[in-house]
């Protein structure tokens, strides 16, 4: 989120990434914005990172998409992260499997390209606060892919996705569905494919759906934690959620200054139970 004066009011811009993060922890919003730089990538992700690089590389023209993901792969373990379970000669490994999985699973369901790793900015919300003045809430982000028909976003994940989860409760496809149509690509309904490729799995093409009821719905959800940012402010901390499993040492970038700092591991799970 950054939140920019504007002439009798406030703009204020959200990724999909921060509404989710926001979400399911107020306080974990906040610490995106104050501290962005506390947030690392893992193992996990920069293997994401290499296989889209890979994919949009095909996508763009360039036959060779093995080698772009393997040279970013390599540039990306050259930075700093966090390793929580694989080797480099694995995450390698895996950059030949799930670039097979997308070429073989995923490519041949893709129809006429109109924009790789697409960017999109557009005004999700605009409404006055008799308070705080006029306030425009900017949705802005990156679409992996776009085509005349549908929304591609690239996913490596552990285990298949679950349908159900996906259109009844994901975020970013209503985000990158209301850009899409705000931006003149398509118009509702509005069909996002999960391409989700499986270490040591199968491909996944999984539809969800949205319309302009997601879209309020989603509205609905950005407006208090625009209203927390303004009234608040980012110096006073706001509202912890520690039921989430990404809250934990692993998976949180704030966690020694949050619940870390209160509660030892040994606070957490005595004797080291499961």
């Amino acid at each position: 989120m950054k939140i920019e004066s504007i002439a009798g009011g406030h703009e204020i811009r959200v990724r999909q990434s921060w509404v989710n993060d926001a979400i399911m922890c107020n306080e974990r919003g906040r610490q995106g914005i104050i501290r962005p730089e506390w947030s690392q990538p893992n193992d996990a992700t920069i293997l994401g990172t290499a296989v889209h690089a890979g994919i949009a590389s095909v996508l763009m023209g360039d036959a060779d998409g093995n080698a772009v993901a393997h040279q970013t792969l390599n540039e990306l373990l050259a930075e700093p992260f966090m390793r929580t379970k694989y080797s480099d000669e694995q995450l390698h490994d895996f950059v030949i499997e799930l670039m097979s999985e997308w070429k073989h699973g995923l490519r041949p369901h893709v129809d006429e390209v109109v924009g790789v790793e697409q960017e999109f900015e557009f005004v999700l919300d605009e409404f006055d606060d008799i308070h705080l003045g006029h306030i425009r809430i900017v949705g802005t982000g990156t679409i992996d892919l776009v085509t005349k028909t549908s929304l591609w976003d690239w996913k490596t994940a552990g285990r298949k996705y679950s349908a159900k989860e996906r259109q009844s409760q994901a975020i970013q496809p209503t985000m990158y569905s209301a850009a899409s149509v705000a931006m003149g690509w398509l118009t509702y309904p509005v069909t996002f494919n999960y391409g989700v490729l499986v270490r040591g799995g199968k491909a996944q093409l999984l539809p969800v759906f949205r319309n302009e009821s997601h879209t309020e719905w989603l509205r609905d959800m950005v407006r208090p934690l625009v209203m927390t940012a303004l009234s608040l402010g980012t110096d006073t901390p706001w509202v912890k959620n520690d039921t989430h499993y990404l809250c934990s040492q692993t998976w949180c970038s704030w966690w020694s200054i949050c619940k870390g700092s209160k509660l030892s591991p040994n606070d957490i799970t005595p004797g080291g139970e499961s």
